[in-house]
């Protein structure tokens, strides 16, 4: 009796096994895992590639300096960009030491081949030049305590012979969808709550994704990088998401 429930039981396991092997085709590759010839690094939040093939890497370094704030810990020199060639030869590291570098989220290639790290940490958009300049700085880090709302700066992009020091769009507000009722209204705020992602049309308009944290809604910003608005709200109906 054992011996036939063995039988009943691996009959159909093995049948079904046979099916799937037979149903999934071969992934035909060679895996690498040695490509890029990495500089010290911890763990890595973002990869993206420019049209050239260079590779670029937003890592978390791992080896913070923290500074307790009234209403959040402050991170510094947490996050770090790395540039390789097709090859996997490293190139260079960019934008050491930049405001905005924090904690690493992603990292993103517009299609003038722009560099653009979105970092939790500082909740900001960084967006670098092909060549590694610092040109505008979207969001900034939050206030260590609790300031009443105020304009923020305007984006201003550098020009080419200004110094590489970026450009603030702040805003008005701490965020977090406060009196928003419409579905899809968005928060009236360019403060991010924890980003996560960033793409762009072929107008150069900037869409973020701001969903991490509590404003749960993209922000749309022009190519100059002006606040234009922001779409979606935190709840699970219509326009909303969670």
């Amino acid at each position: 009796m054992k011996r036939l429930l063995q039988i009943l039981i691996l009959a159909p396991l093995a049948a079904g096994a046979q099916v799937a092997a037979q149903s999934i085709p071969e992934l035909k590759y060679e895996a690498n895992a040695d490509v890029l010839m990495l500089p010290a690094y911890g763990e890595v939040a973002g990869v993206a590639t420019n049209s050239r093939g260079h590779i670029f890497v937003y890592a978390r370094t791992g080896h913070p300096v923290a500074t307790l704030g009234d209403e959040r810990t402050f991170y510094h020199g947490n996050a770090r960009l790395f540039e390789f060639d097709p090859n996997g030869k490293f190139v260079k590291e960019i934008g050491q030491g930049t405001y905005g570098f924090d904690f690493a989220q992603q990292v993103r290639i517009d299609p003038q081949d722009h560099i653009w790290t979105i970092d939790a940490g500082s909740n900001v958009l960084t967006k670098f030049a092909p060549d590694g300049r610092l040109v505008m700085v979207i969001g900034r880090k939050p206030e260590a305590i609790a300031v009443r709302s105020g304009a923020g700066l305007p984006a201003r992009p550098i020009d080419d012979d200004s110094p590489p020091l970026g450009t603030i769009a702040g805003g008005g507000g701490r965020g977090g969808g406060a009196g928003q009722s419409a579905p899809g209204a968005g928060t009236r705020s360019e403060l991010f709550n924890r980003p996560a992602d960033v793409a762009f049309d072929r107008g150069g308009n900037v869409y973020i994704a701001d969903g991490m944290g509590t404003n749960n809604r993209v922000a749309v910003f022009n190519r100059d990088g002006n606040w234009v608005r922001g779409w979606g709200q935190t709840g699970s109906g219509r326009g909303q998401f969670n």
